[in-house]
């Protein structure tokens, strides 16, 4: 008995010390990633880290509690933050005294129980990229903003600002471009995004430039996507977890292109138009002998510096080209369905999408320039004759693995006939190429790929909601829908897995991001949460 009673005493104090040690790493742990968590509640690093603190200590003892199998003493020491090579460490130790049952007889008391928690995600550098075209006004009038409270405009701009809000400013990365028939960049990706941007979260919340945004005109997704690209490429963070967050309501409608081809030295104009060159001192048209060289190339339009304010923020490390002063215009169509379908604004100016106060929707000028048509007919296009194989920014309306097919010449622009206002439909699928390969592009790139998620607003556009196999493509995201339990799909929800949709494709070696579809814009904050809640789990 002297060697027994010790031994089976042994065995119970120690198990029940590795019991207790068990439960206090379990807690630890819990109250790090709580922590880490909790890092975006305040406006200031020493803010963020007391509120943090605060937030670990509530978890660790909701989850240990004084006097837990009669341990005693029980202290957790304030955790330490460290940020290098753009990860944020957090690291929480606590302590445990454990009385023995048995071994006390023998001289052994307390013993001390120790543990230690350690939570780290990576920096995020995300840029939103919201689509304010008019539809977003669905139930109002054009243009709409946040004051028009009932309108899907101010619930964009409401759920964007939670998204702000659960990221940690000083730390994280935020920039936002909104866009219509052409793109608005408000701010470059910023560490004090919450003054800039506006946010709202368990601190409270502000205004920014979220709040300014205005709802008014088409849909030019690709060239949105192509710009918050670039912000994320000269922003430069390649161990940061580098993300577009597009939200879009309808499907594209809209390129910004350059209608001279100067690989074969000749316009996209129909001999018939009665646009003018720039040959002095008379200029001619296509038919009377125009548009032989660059030189004689009519300026619709100046040159853009995507490094400049308004097309960038930084002046180096640029991905996009900049645009050359030319034939460069915006093109706009209707949607599928329209009475008639077809092209209800062509060649219209390029502008540096800057935006201002008295102009937030960033409209812009019919050409009417050089003898073009100030065309404004949903029939017929009277000037242009074909469609480039690139959009200014480099997404291509027939890329290799292209989502829709289209028609082209041989020097391979894309055909427009004229005559035939339903081609429309070539138009129309080359933009749905270059958008989708806007996103392509942006995960694909080496050095900083992107993940884009996507959230697809229904209920508003009528003609032309958004194409869930497109934006699934997009956010290379092969799962089906996971957010609503009902939808038009089988199975329930609106769209199946991409294996199982026609046209769906996804990339194994790209980034896998998220596609939620919000039936209604009463879903907009839950959506915008669930892809915050996503991205923070990734960068973990």
């Amino acid at each position: 008995m002297l060697f027994i009673v010790p031994m089976m005493g042994l065995s119970i104090d120690v198990g029940f010390v590795y019991a207790v040690k068990s439960k206090l790493q379990a807690s630890v742990d819990g109250a790090a990633l709580a922590s880490a968590r909790a890092l975006n509640i305040g406006s200031t690093l020493a803010a963020q880290e007391t509120s943090a603190t605060a937030n670990a200590t509530t978890w660790f003892n909701a989850n240990f509690p004084s006097g837990y199998f009669g341990t005693y003493s029980t202290t957790i020491a304030a955790p330490t933050y460290n940020s290098a090579n753009q990860v944020m460490s957090i690291a929480i130790s606590a302590t445990t005294k454990v009385d023995s049952f048995f071994m006390k007889w023998l001289g052994f008391g307390a013993t001390l129980v120790s543990a230690t928690g350690t939570a780290s995600r990576r920096t995020v550098v995300a840029m939103l990229v919201l689509d304010r075209s008019g539809s977003m006004c669905n139930g109002g009038s054009q243009p709409c903003t946040k004051s028009q409270t009932t309108l899907p405009c101010a619930d964009m701009i409401s759920a964007a600002k939670l998204f702000t809000g659960q990221f940690q400013e000083g730390n994280d990365y935020i920039g936002l471009v909104s866009f219509s028939d052409n793109a608005m960049i408000q701010s470059a990706p910023v560490q004090d995004f919450q003054s800039i941007l506006g946010y709202s979260n368990a601190s409270g919340s502000g205004t920014g430039a979220l709040d300014s945004i205005g709802c008014y005109g088409g849909t030019n997704t690709a060239e949105g996507v192509s710009l918050g690209y670039q912000l994320l490429y000269q922003t430069n963070l390649p161990g940061a977890m580098n993300v577009l967050m597009l939200e879009t309501d309808g499907l594209p409608n809209g390129l910004t292109m350059n209608f001279w081809d100067s690989s074969n030295n000749v316009p996209g104009l129909l001999s018939t138009s009665a646009c003018l060159d720039a040959e002095s001192p008379t200029p001619k048209t296509v038919a009377g002998g125009g548009f032989k060289t660059l030189a004689q190339v009519p300026s619709w339009t100046p040159g853009q510096s995507v490094t400049d304010t308004g097309y960038g923020f930084l002046a180096s490390n640029s991905y996009l080209s900049n645009i050359p002063a030319g034939m460069v215009a915006s093109v706009a169509s209707g949607d599928p369905g329209d009475s008639p379908e077809g092209f209800w604004a062509t060649l219209k100016y390029i502008t540096n999408s800057t935006g201002n106060a008295s102009d937030p929707f960033n409209a812009f000028n019919y050409t009417g320039a050089n003898g073009c048509s100030s065309d404004n007919d949903v029939t017929t296009l009277k000037d242009v004759g074909w469609w480039p194989k690139v959009d200014v920014f480099g997404n291509s309306l027939n890329p290799s693995y292209s989502y829709q097919a289209v028609s082209t010449d041989t020097k391979g622009h894309l055909t427009q006939t004229n005559s035939n206002p339903t081609n429309w439909q070539n138009f129309h699928n080359g933009v749905l190429n270059a958008t989708d390969n806007a996103a392509y592009i942006a995960r694909g790139n080496g050095t900083i790929g992107a993940t884009v998620f996507a959230i697809g607003l229904g209920g508003n556009s009528v003609n032309g909601p958004p194409d869930p196999v497109l934006l699934q493509r997009m956010a290379n995201d092969p799962n089906g829908d996971e957010f609503n339990t009902t939808g038009p799909d089988t199975g329930g929800g609106y769209y199946l897995p991409c294996a199982q949709e026609t046209g769906c494709a996804t990339w194994s070696a790209q980034p896998q991001g998220t596609f939620i579809y919000a039936p209604s814009s009463t879903y907009l904050a839950e959506a915008f949460l669930r892809i915050s809640s996503q991205v923070l789990r990734l960068s973990k």
